[in-house]
């Protein structure tokens, strides 16, 4: 049985969907939190450090 848990790591496809934005807004930023690669094609981001970082970076 799986636990109804949110899982803590998200590709940036998953991110874009998921914030409303475009994933080039996230992927071309030098700043932007250092993903885990798992595969040639597939990296996952940290969803807490993302949301810090596009937290810091609001526009006020």
């Amino acid at each position: 049985m799986q636990l109804n848990t949110i899982p803590k790591y998200y590709s940036l496809d998953e991110l874009a969907l998921m914030l409303g934005c475009s994933k080039n807004t996230l992927r071309y930023n030098s700043k932007f939190p250092k993903g885990i690669q798992l595969s040639k094609r597939r990296t996952v981001y940290d969803i807490t450090e993302v949301k810090a970082y596009l937290e810091s970076n609001r526009v006020q």
